[in-house]
């Protein structure tokens, strides 16, 4: 596992109402895709948090700043420069 550490993860998915997909998750490609004839569009998150609401939001982006992770947040995940994702 990456930066996010497996561990770390169970405590993030324990503390959102949201949900929490890492690379093995079923459901996993079809959230990290972005729609673009761009192939660097095609990235591949160490994590994707589905929020439900500011706690979550919140929450998400606690954790990454503790993980050091890149954040990208999804709109509507259209662009034509691939500038949606990190």
């Amino acid at each position: 596992m990456s930066a996010a550490g497996t561990a770390s993860i169970d405590g993030l998915t324990k503390r959102i109402r949201g949900s929490v997909l890492i690379p093995t998750d079923s459901g996993y490609d079809s959230a990290r895709r972005v729609f673009s004839w761009n192939p660097t569009t095609d990235k591949h998150p160490a994590l994707i948090v589905r929020c439900t609401g500011p706690d979550d939001v919140r929450a998400a982006i606690e954790y990454a700043r503790r993980a050091k992770l890149e954040v990208a947040v999804r709109g509507g995940g259209h662009d034509v420069l691939g500038e949606s994702v990190c």
